[in-house]
């Protein structure tokens, strides 16, 4: 969408001009992390800002949608957007010499497009296609670009200084930005920003639920990057880091965090 690649370029500056007064720090490590989170009090603010505004907008927005909407309506509503993602997902799969993961989602695409009315049924599901999430942040990463500042975006929420570039590469990759009419524009956009919130509302309510819901998303965010980056290796360290737990009751001694160990998804 034109208008939003204007906005998301605007945004993008002056994050990069608040990441000059911090710290570029790499990606987190198993041990030894250091804080990303330099710009922790300009973040704060636009994490409770965007947090008002699920709360008090995209959430009532999103109940109207699902009191008037059929569940087969907004689930071919959500395969459709799904689905237009596919071409950003795969590019970057290749991008990172992941070709096999390149090819499924390329597949997926191909498939859902052709046979699933454009995207409106995901028949790939059906075929053992699965879907992969990715990023250009990722696969900057994945070629020893660092992390960089963590960053809050308005309206947008989680990311980095190394994700930045990616948003406007989803916005050229994505159907809306070659639309002509204007108004078909703003239609796209507005129904996109409404299954988001459909979507990701579970995922917002756990956040919310959370006893840090800040550190509980920064947490979450970068673990979920790395996870990425690294194809599936997760350290226990990073599970357990920057989570808040409450106090023990009655009495009872707090529990230990278990040793430090490498995991591949998969493994028991």
């Amino acid at each position: 969408m034109r208008l939003a690649s204007i906005l998301w370029v605007t945004l993008a500056g002056g994050a990069l001009t608040l990441s000059g007064c911090a710290t570029v720090n790499g990606p987190h490590h198993a041990a030894g992390r250091g804080s990303t989170d330099s710009l922790e009090a300009v973040n704060k603010p636009i994490f409770h800002f965007n947090m008002g505004l699920y709360d008090y907008v995209l959430e009532p927005v999103t109940t109207g949608y699902k009191a008037v909407t059929p569940d087969f309506v907004r689930a071919g509503v959500r395969n459709v957007f799904s689905n237009v993602d596919m071409p950003y997902i795969f590019v970057n799969d290749f991008l990172q010499g992941r070709g096999q993961q390149g090819m499924e989602d390329l597949s997926r695409f191909l498939v859902n497009s052709v046979f699933g009315l454009g995207g409106l049924f995901d028949v790939a599901d059906k075929l053992g296609l699965p879907k992969h999430d990715n990023s250009l942040g990722v696969t900057l990463g994945v070629w020893g670009v660092p992390q960089g500042p963590y960053l809050v975006l308005p309206f947008y929420g989680p990311s980095s200084l190394r994700s930045l570039p990616g948003l406007a590469m989803a916005v050229f990759t994505g159907p809306a930005y070659y639309l002509t009419s204007v108004p078909a524009q703003y239609a796209l956009g507005g129904m996109g920003i409404i299954n988001t919130g459909y979507v990701d509302g579970p995922k917002i309510r756990m956040v919310q639920d959370a006893v840090n819901p800040y550190v509980f998303m920064r947490n979450a965010w970068e673990q979920h990057e790395q996870y990425l980056i690294t194809g599936g290796v997760v350290n226990k360290n990073q599970l357990l880091e920057g989570l808040e737990l409450p106090p023990p009751t009655n009495g009872a001694p707090a529990q230990k965090a278990p040793p430090t160990a490498d995991h591949h998804t998969g493994n028991p």
